[in-house]
C-alpha cells in the first residue's frame, strides 16, 4: 500500500464510497442516523489548513483513508493532531497494512509540529493496534441520543 496525504476535493467521491462502509460497520450506535458529511464542511477545514486527508491506495486504488486536524489546543495551545475518522478495508486489513497506516500519519503530524495525536479505537482489534503503537487510553466516552432519529 501506498500511503499519502492528498487534497480532500481530489479523493472524495472514493472516500465516501469507504465511508459509508465504515459507517455501517462502526456507528451502530447513532440509531438509525442517516449518514449525511457535508463536503463544504470539510472543505473549508481543508481550505484553512486545518484538515490532512491521509489515504491508503493499492494500485491506485483507495483501500483506506483517515481525515486528521491539526490544531492548537485551547488550553495549552500546543499542536494536537485530532483523528475525525481512520478505516482500512475489510479486504485489507492483514499483515502490518493499519500499523504501517498509523505511523505514517505520526510521522507526518509530527513533521507538521503536532504535540500529540488523539484517536478512537472502536473495536477491539483497533484498541491492540493503538496499544501496540504506544498509545495510551485517557478516555471513555459516552453516547445519548436525545432526540430520535425519525424527529431529525
Amino acid at each position: 500500500m501506498i500511503f499519502a496525504i492528498e487534497k480532500l476535493a481530489d479523493c472524495w467521491d472514493e472516500i465516501m464510497v469507504l465511508a459509508s462502509a465504515h459507517w455501517c460497520e462502526t456507528e451502530g450506535y447513532r440509531h438509525g442516523q442517516k449518514y449525511n458529511p457535508s463536503f463544504e464542511r470539510y472543505n473549508a477545514y481543508d481550505t484553512a489548513g486545518w484538515l490532512f486527508q491521509f489515504t491508503a491506495r493499492d494500485n491506485g486504488v483507495l483501500v483506506g483513508y483517515s481525515t486528521m486536524y491539526l490544531v492548537p489546543s485551547m488550553h495549552t495551545q500546543l499542536l494536537l493532531a485530532t483523528e475525525d475518522t481512520l478505516f482500512i478495508a475489510k479486504s485489507h486489513r492483514k499483515g502490518r497494512n493499519a500499523v504501517r497506516f498509523y505511523q505514517y500519519i505520526d510521522a507526518e503530524m509530527k513533521k507538521r509540529g503536532a504535540y500529540e495525536v488523539i484517536v478512537t479505537g472502536k473495536t477491539p482489534v483497533a484498541e491492540r493496534i493503538l496499544k501496540f503503537l504506544d498509545f495510551q487510553p485517557i478516555a471513555v466516552q459516552y453516547s445519548k441520543q436525545l432526540v430520535s432519529a425519525d424527529s431529525t
